[in-house]
């Protein structure tokens, strides 16, 4: 065999052996350039409209929760609470006052109903009574009839004296004016029964009036909670003149400054906090081996010679593609099949304290196949 042969041969052999080796180690394992770091980004807006007052941090600032980060100038809410207050306090005079007239009015309404019961008995009473004097007057008065009849029948044979039967006449005389009297006594009586009656239906007709003043009181009550309402809204309005982390992190940008008319439209603090995780996006045909809890290892663009640890935490349920502000429309036209991404979440189990990883950096993520069961 001549010496070119053996050096071609050779050079098969060497690439023969690259090749295997090249696919022996890619067996089992599932690679994508495809991969960011992510955080939890959070856009903190205003609650409330106004001017920046004060801006009381910088771009790239690690911030605690909790911690005051702008201030919108907080004089015009701090007049809407006092109004607000003063709005309370005209509420619940209102409700004093329509309680008032109401348990007044009741008080008195039970007074006069009282009092109109006991004027119709005291009025039945008098009726009664005079109608018994009535009754004994005329008994009285029938005796003295036949007294005055018996002596004159005595007086024309002489047996009794004229003057003892004009002293008969005059007694009966006396009985009829008392009974007239008595008569008309009971008249008033039963005029008086009939004011008392009266008077009971005038309480009843004012009883008629207690649904309109408990509703006065019901309209008060309701001006006090929407009052109260207000008041609770003028202070969570001058609260949120503080805009605050919601959690610990880092500001990544201040996009408005000292002077600048804010607003819930406008995004003034974008604020990134969390531990790092990867979103990986896999081509559909990788990821049939895969399953939660396989151990992925993570190269970092920004530390070379740097090696993470880390696994598959989920698989979005749906490629990146169908959840795009655009999605593919297949159904029309003519129908070219492109491979599609799956989004992965991978966890970094450990990553030194050194190392910054930040929202958008690159990486390429390893995961080994069937791994979630072996220790690491």
């Amino acid at each position: 065999m001549s010496l070119r042969l053996k050096r071609l041969f050779l050079l098969f052999a060497v690439a023969a052996v690259v090749i295997i080796g090249l696919w022996w180690w890619s067996m089992g394992k599932e690679t994508t350039d495809d991969a960011f770091i992510e955080r939890d980004v959070v856009y903190l807006r205003p609650r409330v409209t106004g001017p920046l007052v004060n801006v009381a941090v910088g771009d790239n600032q690690q911030v605690k929760a909790g911690e005051v980060l702008a201030r919108i100038d907080p004089q015009p809410f701090e007049v809407a609470l006092e109004n607000a207050r003063a709005r309370v306090a005209n509420a619940k005079a209102a409700l004093d006052s329509a309680r008032g007239s109401r348990d007044a009015f009741v008080a008195d309404l039970e007074a006069r109903k009282e009092q109109a019961k006991a004027a119709v008995s005291v009025a039945q009473a008098q009726v009664v009574q005079q109608q018994r004097t009535l009754d004994a007057q005329d008994a009285r008065i029938d005796q003295a009839r036949r007294d005055v009849k018996r002596y004159e029948a005595l007086a024309k044979r002489k047996q009794v004296s004229q003057q003892t039967l004009e002293n008969t006449r005059t007694q009966l005389s006396t009985l009829e004016s008392d009974r007239s009297a008595t008569q008309a006594a009971v008249a008033v009586a039963e005029s008086q029964v009939q004011s008392a009656r009266a008077s009971e239906k005038t309480v009843d007709a004012d009883d008629k009036r207690r649904p309109v003043l408990q509703a006065s009181v019901d309209q008060a009550e309701a001006s006090l909670a929407q009052a109260q309402a207000d008041l609770h809204q003028a202070q969570l309005n001058l609260d949120w003149t503080a805009i605050t982390a919601p959690v610990d992190g880092w500001v990544s940008e201040i996009q408005s400054k000292t002077g600048s008319m804010v607003g819930p439209q406008s995004t003034l603090v974008i604020l990134v906090s969390g531990n790092p995780w990867i979103k990986a996006n896999y081509k559909e045909t990788q990821i049939g081996g895969m399953t939660i809890g396989d151990r992925v290892s993570v190269e970092v663009d920004a530390y070379p010679d740097l090696e993470l640890s880390g696994h598959v935490a989920s698989f979005q349920p749906g490629t990146g593609a169908r959840f795009a502000l655009l999605p593919p429309e297949n159904a029309t036209g003519n129908f070219v099949k492109v491979v599609q991404r799956v989004p992965l979440r991978i966890e970094l189990d450990d990553v030194p304290e050194q190392v910054q990883l930040w929202p958008g950096m690159s990486v390429v993520p390893t995961v080994h196949l069937d791994s979630h069961s072996q220790p690491e």
